[in-house]
């Protein structure tokens, strides 16, 4: 389960939860197995967050920050990724069906087979 505390702090709006990351720059967001469908998180800063196993479905995700970020295992099925940013994500066993990569910046991410 994703720290409440951490869920919470998303749920109030990505202008919040940005600003939260600003002020605690080393502190890794634990958002494990959150379920996010269809929430609105155009240009959130989850870089290195993890979201492995998180239930996106349908999110906007757009313009993101995600480089480093762990999404083993997420359904990211009909997400908006376009221009996100994720560079070093972990992508292994993630459901990328119908999910919208237009110019999502991708070097060094890890695929299914590890590479």
């Amino acid at each position: 389960m994703a720290n409440q505390e951490h869920l919470e702090i998303l749920k109030q709006g990505v202008a919040i939860w940005n600003e939260w990351r600003r002020q605690n720059r080393t502190f890794i967001p634990d958002l494990f197995e959150p379920d996010l469908r269809e929430a609105n998180l155009d240009g959130a800063y989850l870089r290195e967050a993890r979201l492995d196993g998180a239930y996106l479905y349908g999110a906007n995700l757009r313009k993101a920050d995600l480089s480093g970020a762990d999404l083993r295992g997420a359904n990211l099925s009909k997400v908006d990724l376009s221009q996100a940013n994720l560079e070093w994500a972990n992508l292994a066993g993630v459901y990328l069906i119908g999910a919208d990569l237009h110019g999502a910046n991708l070097p060094g991410v890890v695929r299914n087979d590890g590479e």
